[in-house]
């Protein structure tokens, strides 16, 4: 139906009805039926009406009869229908609206109110009609952007390390990484030298999208920073990051775009009982004999900032049986719990104080579970990521 030129279907076995019906209704097109048979060929059919103007008694199948076959049709059913009767008492007009009409017509015509009524549903039906290629269009649209950003997503995980590799490199592990949009800004890299392990865990400003695209472009410049250029003290590869990102997105003060991330690096020495670490915002989490170790990363972006000055290198011992912890701040910040807060830093850190003696792959399933039990019916508000590892 459009909006210049609506069909209406008139249902009557009276010729004078019709003409009346169809002189009141010139400025439409109308279609004209005698009994039930004609009008369900006529709403059955490829031109069905938008409007039908439906007469009870008649021979054969009365207008009840008709109404309740047109609706229960899926081809017919959301034709809007009008009674046209002489029957004006309360049960006549109540079975027919149990029938499926929307409205009536008494009997002889107030051609004034004839037409208000007709305008009136036809109206209604246009906006609904319209609505409803609207919301077709929209679903249409949003099966292409969603399947496109799937697509992205199974690039996004072939550039992730593969299980194979780190299986073979790293020790005991597990990782969490829980998109919040199919795509995720946080994203982790491992690399294996000859005689040190980088672990790295970065968390992209947004999510989504734009985290994607900052996700993709920290593991190509990773790749290059210490795959091909060998750096492997993990500040300098903060730094040299940082200066990359600034650089590569024109970054200063007055810059519209001030998007980086923040992320941890470590760096565990094969030969020896030493590891490094630098972080920015994201802490290390050693845990051993029931304490834990917080080695704190620094206040300072991957990206223009306030502040401007090389990152700290931590350097320590490690033990056989150290757990380590690298996370972005995806899973404190959920919110769910009994008082719907966030989890928080300190609730975070007591469960894996509660956890981290259970082997690795136990502990992936059991923050899984607790992280789906605490966000309950909320949201996920960001992208999660969760790396442990057992020395």
């Amino acid at each position: 139906m459009t909006n210049i030129d609506p069909t209406i279907l008139l249902v009557d076995d009276s010729v004078v009805n019709l003409e009346i019906l169809k002189d009141t209704l010139s400025r439409y097109k109308t279609i004209i039926a005698t009994n039930g048979d004609e009008a369900m060929e006529i709403a059955f059919s490829r031109n069905k009406p938008d409007l039908i103007l439906l007469d009870i008694v008649m021979p054969g199948m009365d207008g009840y009869e008709v109404c309740k076959i047109l609706k229960s049709n899926e081809i017919s059913k959301d034709i809007p229908i009008i009674f046209i009767t002489g029957q004006t008492d309360s049960e006549s007009i109540l079975k027919g609206f149990e029938a499926g009409a929307i409205d009536y017509i008494t009997k002889p015509f107030n051609i004034l109110e004839l037409k208000a009524r007709v305008k009136t549903q036809l109206t209604i039906k246009m906006a609904r009609d319209q609505n409803q290629r609207l919301i077709h269009k929209i679903r249409t649209v949003n099966k292409k952007l969603t399947d496109s950003i799937q697509y992205a997503q199974k690039i996004q995980s072939a550039s992730l390390p593969q299980p194979e590799f780190l299986e073979r490199v790293m020790p005991e592990h597990f990782i969490m990484l829980k998109p919040r949009d199919i795509v995720s800004g946080d994203f982790y890299w491992v690399e294996d030298l000859e005689d040190k392990l980088i672990i790295v865990a970065a968390d992209c400003t947004r999510h989504g999208v734009p985290g994607a695209f900052m996700s993709m472009f920290g593991v190509a410049y990773l790749h290059e920073i210490v795959g091909k250029n060998k750096t492997t003290q993990p500040a300098e590869i903060i730094n040299e990051l940082r200066r990359i990102v600034i650089d590569s997105l024109k970054q200063d003060e007055e810059s519209e775009i001030k998007d980086g991330m923040d992320i941890s690096v470590l760096s565990i020495h094969k030969n020896s009982d030493v590891l490094e670490f630098a972080g920015a915002f994201n802490n290390l989490l050693i845990l051993r004999n029931n304490e834990m170790q917080i080695i704190q990363a620094d206040h300072m972006p991957v990206s223009i900032g306030e502040i401007d000055k090389p990152y700290t290198n931590h350097t320590l011992n490690y033990q056989s049986g150290d757990c380590l912890y690298l996370y972005s701040d995806g899973y404190p910040s959920q919110f769910g719990g009994p008082n719907d807060k966030k989890l928080m830093q300190k609730g975070f850190r007591n469960l894996l104080l509660e956890n981290h003696k259970y082997p690795m792959p136990d502990q992936l399933s059991i923050y899984k579970k607790f992280f789906d039990m605490w966000k309950g019916i909320n949201d996920q508000v960001d992208d999660v990521l969760v790396m442990g590892i057992r020395l």
